[in-house]
């Protein structure tokens, strides 16, 4: 789709912060003269942005691999995987303004 938007004069399409920032034709959306970053996203002053969520079926049993993967990216190395590829994960003190304490 993005490519499609690059190519195409006046075209408009959405994508993840990271995907957008690479491609050739396409610009990000400035918005009150603010572009789109972690750091703006995390401050609340691009007001744009979207929550990624992991649901279960029940609350999964400690030992179990749903259990262990949540724990993961809700700590350490899992966040730190998170920032690599240009989000901001929820359970930092920015990312929690954003996501809320759920």
């Amino acid at each position: 789709m993005l490519s499609a938007v690059g190519r195409l004069d006046g075209a408009i399409g959405y994508s993840e912060l990271r995907a957008g920032t690479k491609l050739s034709g396409a610009h990000q959306l400035a918005i009150d003269f603010t572009v789109p970053s972690v750091d703006t996203m995390g401050t609340g002053t691009y007001p744009f942005r979207e929550i990624e969520y992991a649901y279960t079926y029940g609350q999964p049993p400690a030992d179990s691999l749903a259990s262990s993967f949540l724990n993961y990216m809700g700590r350490g190395n899992g966040q730190d995987v998170i920032r690599t590829h240009g989000h901001l994960p929820c359970a930092t003190p920015k990312g929690l303004l954003i996501c809320g304490d759920d």
